[in-house]
């Protein structure tokens, strides 16, 4: 496999979200294919310490959205870059591209890669212009809906630039989970309980479901301020004991492989990584036709994409898939395969490698 040589990741983010995770995973597999590697992060962070095992070189830095106009840390970065002889550097936010493509272009990095992994519209801006225009050599997208939001103002620039829709990667066990349907059947959620994951829509869908006498189990992993709207909801509609709020779920891969079917209500979705998790494990899933969820949902191949807002339509399909065990297995056959396919671990990091070869 082709590759460069000094790979200089940088996300200063102190926190960890699916950002982080990528920028982390990437990592990994660079050390594991013994490309020296190299991380701009904040020190403390949650990313300095998962990195401190891997033999990887820290460069601790604080940035702000001003920090690109302190010289002092602009010339810090410009001599690690330069002392390192980095080829190629990766960003994942706004904030450490304004300061951190600056200092790339000055230390005459070759390759400055921006990874855009929120499905948001980046507004017209002038110094935004002048970093795609002048500074980002290649461009890596998390999905095909967040390349056409980044192209919405930007696709003249974009046209002359190197380009790569990228998945997040996924480790595929060797045996993957497979159904063995409960009695009753669970249908699984998973996010943070804020407006936008629409958990109380998802409430509706169990309340039509019930009043079909339909048996099911419904089981909610995730934590966030709805939790009282959406328990106060749980009650009201007397499914208190088929609906249940689980709190903040760590081990997601033995939730999944516990449930039988995944549902998503989110209204809007930077991408939602969590179906492609529920198909790893072969689930079949549901979601509403919207932001990049047709990316992964192929509408009754892997699963059903239901009309935004849709309740009732949401728990006829759901209803369907309760009603046959066949369709059930066949679905989430499918899923599996397409997960094989576009975010396998190796395969992702090789696509990776072939772009930053280029």
């Amino acid at each position: 496999m082709n590759h460069p040589n000094n790979i200089c990741f940088f996300n200063t983010t102190p926190f960890w979200g699916g950002g982080e995770k990528w920028h982390f995973e990437a990592a990994q597999l660079a050390v594991e294919q013994q490309i020296p590697c190299f991380f701009v992060c904040q020190a403390h962070s949650a990313l300095a310490e998962k990195l401190e095992p891997l033999p990887v070189k820290q460069f601790h830095l604080s940035v702000s959205n001003r920090s690109f106009l302190n010289p002092i840390k602009v010339n810090a970065l410009v001599r690690f870059f330069t002392d390192n002889q980095i080829e190629t550097v990766i960003f994942n936010s706004p904030k450490d591209l304004k300061i951190g493509a600056k200092a790339a272009k000055k230390a005459g990095v070759k390759t400055i890669v921006y990874r855009r992994g929120i499905a948001v519209e980046v507004k017209p801006k002038a110094l935004t212009e002048r970093l795609f225009r002048d500074a980002v050599t290649h461009f890596i997208f998390n999905s095909e809906a967040t390349k056409s939001l980044v192209e919405k103002h930007y696709r003249d620039i974009l046209a002359t630039k190197k380009k790569l829709v990228l998945y997040n990667a996924i480790e595929l066990k060797n045996e993957p989970g497979s159904s063995h349907p409960n009695n009753p059947i669970i249908i699984g959620n998973a996010g943070r309980l804020v407006e936008q994951k629409g958990q109380l829509l998802l409430i509706e869908v169990a309340k039509k479901l019930s009043k079909k006498g339909i048996p099911f189990e419904m089981h909610i992993a995730g934590e966030g301020p709805l939790e009282p709207e959406i328990r106060t909801a749980i009650e009201q509609n007397n499914l208190t004991g088929q609906v249940k709020l689980l709190g903040f779920v760590e081990d997601m891969q033995t939730f999944m492989q516990h449930i039988d079917i995944f549902v998503s209500t989110a209204l809007w979705e930077g991408f939602g990584f969590v179906l492609a998790e529920a198909m790893a494990v072969k689930k079949p899933v549901l979601a509403f036709d919207l932001s990049s969820n047709p990316e992964l949902v192929k509408d009754g191949v892997n699963g059903f994409l239901i009309q935004p807002n849709n309740t009732s339509a949401f728990a006829e399909k759901l209803a369907q898939l309760i009603g046959d065990a066949a369709l059930r297995k066949q679905m989430g056959q499918a899923g599996y395969t397409f997960v094989e396919d576009h975010f396998e671990r190796q395969k992702q990091f090789g696509k990776l490698m072939e772009f930053l070869s280029v």
